[in-house]
């Protein structure tokens, strides 16, 4: 009896030691954070604006390399790979590079990263946006730099903070570690990050400058530069492009450049930290596109912020064979060089400047800004989701392992709207082009209708992915295909489902973004 009643004590202890560590790994950070925060507020008149940019570097030091014995580009010490120990400490000080597979260890720095930062203050109203060089940055982190930024200005209302979801930089998510069971998070640099992302905040405010705005929009990307990795075909067509003047002197201050297009083109080989191919966009209009110390096209100056757009569905130029003009060279489809990556960086950037150079700028001496930000749930049903959550792969608020906060804002500055969505979307949820194919696990009529940018009014509609959260890939519901028989004659499940919080998803982030807009149409009228 004694040893049953042992037995059932040690048991109790073991389950409540469970429950306690699930509990630690995703309690609530933040409790009570909640917004539903609209600007400017009624009792405030917006004046002249001011814009301010700034940024700020995150890329970390390696103190360490390590030998990559049979180069396949993961650190195998089973296998063979040795580390060189920079510091002296005696262990591997290693930054895991997110995205692709687990064990990649960084082994070099290509370019560095950055946190860019842009504010725009109408005296009614202080907004900025920091785009991070990063696979992603979950809502809590979020919530983290704005209370970081809140202590030092607390004059601004509101800050946005996206990422590139760059695929060769150090996991900020805890995914891609040194086994599916471990964190790649090093906290040292995540708060790196933190404080860089802040610094680049309060120097952009420090910045401001009486400015004018001007919007621009591409229409179209070439599609040797962009391919959709998964049917249907639909692109986030186009490059917006919102550019800042100094309006004392007529000096270009910056530009906020807005596609769909995962940084990933260096592929899940190299091991190098890089921004990929969005350094050489920013780089080329900055400084000018250069081969081999020559120059062939001057740059601009300025700062140049980079925010993703719609990426779900694997928008990517990886496996694009594309066109260098400068070298009159095609780099293959499985090409993963620099030299490719640097091609279609600086084809972005080429692009761009050709935009500026026409007479065909939306022009804005002096616009308002208005804001509705507002913070709600996602349902969470994917089980590894939850796994990794308890197990501390990725540590985020999520509320008894169902259902996890984020958020979407609504930013308007003149003729031009931005909408921000926390994640990976399918552009079709953006553009329109939803389809009901054979195979899809519900049998259900498009529910993510009608798309945001025909539900969006700015004469140029910047869609900012990955923005104040990531919670991976958004896919229409009536795309989802899990289950056998596959969509388009597939012979497996697509690649998506398996990164996203579940079905629900798609549906629920257009609920919300249908009622943001609804509100802000309902708002604006009252205001007239």
């Amino acid at each position: 009896m004694k040893i049953i009643k042992g037995i059932a004590v040690a048991l109790l202890v073991i389950i409540a030691g469970c429950f306690v560590f699930v509990y630690i790994q995703t309690h609530e950070r933040h409790r009570g954070y909640s917004l539903d925060l609209r600007l400017p507020d009624k009792n405030k008149v917006s004046g002249e604006i001011k814009v301010g940019f700034s940024s700020a570097k995150i890329a970390p030091l390696l103190p360490d390399t390590w030998k990559d014995n049979d180069n396949n580009a993961m650190f195998e010490p089973e296998k063979g790979d040795s580390f060189i120990d920079g510091n002296g400490n005696g262990k591997f000080d290693a930054y895991w590079l997110a995205g692709f597979d687990n064990k990649r260890a960084a082994n070099g720095i290509h370019d560095d990263l950055w946190a860019r930062a842009i504010i725009w203050d109408d005296s009614a109203s202080v907004v900025g946006i920091v785009v991070l060089d990063a696979i992603g940055f979950f809502n809590d982190d979020v919530i983290t730099v704005r209370k970081m930024v809140a202590e030092r200005i607390p004059e601004i209302n509101h800050l946005i903070i996206s990422s590139t979801h760059c695929h060769e930089v150090p996991d900020l998510m805890g995914l891609w570690g040194e086994s599916n069971f471990k964190s790649g998070v090093n906290a040292e640099y995540k708060k790196l990050v933190q404080e860089g992302a802040t610094e680049a905040v309060c120097s952009a405010f420090a910045n401001r400058k009486p400015a004018t705005l001007e919007f621009a929009q591409v229409d179209s990307v070439p599609r040797d530069l962009v391919d959709d990795g998964r049917r249907p075909i639909v692109y986030d067509e186009g490059i917006r492009i919102m550019k800042v003047t100094d309006k004392s002197n007529k000096e270009l201050m910056g530009l906020l450049v807005n596609c769909g297009n995962h940084p990933e083109t260096a592929g899940s080989k190299n091991l190098m930290i890089t921004s990929d191919f969005v350094h050489y966009l920013r780089d080329g209009i900055e400084n000018g596109i250069y081969y081999d110390s020559i120059k062939k096209r001057d740059g601009i100056g300025g700062t140049v912020v980079f925010a993703t757009g719609a990426v779900g569905g694997i928008m990517s130029g990886m496996s694009c064979a594309t066109y260098d003009p400068w070298l009159n060279k095609t780099f293959a489809g499985n090409d993963n060089s620099f030299d490719k990556v640097r091609a279609q960086g600086y084809r972005f950037a080429d692009i761009i400047l050709d935009k500026l150079e026409t007479d065909s700028c939306i022009k804005s001496k002096n616009p308002s800004i208005t804001l509705h930000a507002r913070t709600f749930k996602f349902r969470l049903d994917n089980p590894l989701f939850k796994l990794a959550a308890s197990m501390g792969v990725f540590k985020r608020s999520i509320r008894w392992l169902s259902s996890m906060r984020s958020e979407i804002d609504l930013l308007t500055i003149g003729p031009a709207w931005f909408l921000t969505v926390p994640g990976e979307i399918n552009p079709e949820i953006v553009n329109g082009g939803i389809e009901s194919p054979e195979g899809r696990d519900f049998e259900i009529a498009p529910v993510e209708v009608p798309p945001f940018r025909e539900m969006m009014k700015g004469e140029i509609n910047f869609v900012v992915g990955l923005a104040n959260d990531e919670i991976g890939y958004i896919m229409p519901k009536t795309h989802w295909d899990s289950k056998p028989p596959f969509t388009y004659g597939k012979k497996e499940a697509p690649y998506g489902e398996i990164n996203s919080l579940g079905p629900e998803t798609g549906p629920e982030l257009h609920r919300q973004v249908t009622k943001i807009i609804d509100e802000w149409k309902k708002r604006s009228l009252t205001v007239q």
